[in-house]
């Protein structure tokens, strides 16, 4: 496992257990914001590090290419359940949304944490 697999394992890791924190909100708002604070982080090192934009844009491999729609989909979510979480802890509203977003998000976060795999 490269460094990056194993930070991003830490972090998928982090998620699953804001997860199982999802009945206490005053746990499981600030995990999962971490989380997502930390896969931006991973997202921006890539970058620097890497040029994965350049790298993606230049000959994706149909892997890579799975990769990047389930990293930007999570990312997406991670956005997307930021904003219904808030709402639902401020008014108790949009709690369905909300974890259909969340059961969605963690398909496409566990996708990307597998696919990380296979990628070169």
């Amino acid at each position: 496992m490269t460094p990056v697999q194993i930070y991003s394992s830490a972090v998928f890791a982090l998620v699953l257990v804001g997860v199982s924190f999802r009945r206490r909100p005053k746990i499981h708002i600030p995990i999962m914001l971490s989380a997502f604070a930390l896969d931006l982080g991973s997202v921006v090192f890539l970058q620097i590090q890497r040029r994965a934009v350049q790298k993606a844009a230049s000959k994706p491999t149909p892997i890579l290419l799975v990769h990047i729609s389930f990293a930007l989909a999570s990312l997406i979510l991670y956005a997307a359940m930021t904003a219904t979480g808030t709402r639902l802890a401020r008014t108790g509203l949009g709690r369905g949304t909300h974890r259909v977003l969340a059961a969605i998000f963690l398909v496409c976060r566990a996708g990307t944490w597998v696919t990380s795999f296979f990628v070169v």
